[in-house]
């Protein structure tokens, strides 16, 4: 019967301290480079952690804009209409004044 390869592939680097030296470097520098905290691993995190806060970035970057052209626009409205609107949907009043409501029944 004969063995598998892989066994007598281990078999021979077992044999040879030559050979048991380069595997048990080769697999500690791939472990190191993998694993380690400036490894493969955390770069592929570190990575996908900067395109999700870039993707945050235009999303807020998108609603800013948004949000400035409604405000050129109501800046560029009459200013009655702008406060008629701060007046009937924020309740919002000038300092002098009172405002009276009546109940409805």
């Amino acid at each position: 019967m004969k063995k598998p390869k892989l066994k007598q592939k281990i078999k021979k680097i077992l044999r040879s301290p030559k050979l048991l030296l380069v595997t048990a470097i080769i697999i500690t520098i791939s472990t190191t480079l993998f694993f380690a905290n400036k490894g493969i691993w955390r770069h592929i995190a570190l990575r996908r952690e900067v395109n999700t806060r870039q993707n945050e970035s235009n999303a807020l970057a998108l609603e800013e804009k948004q949000l400035t052209d409604r405000v050129d626009l109501l800046t560029h409205e009459e200013p009655t209409i702008t406060e008629r609107i701060a007046r009937e949907r924020y309740r919002l009043k000038r300092p002098d004044e009172t405002i009276y409501r009546e109940e409805k029944k």
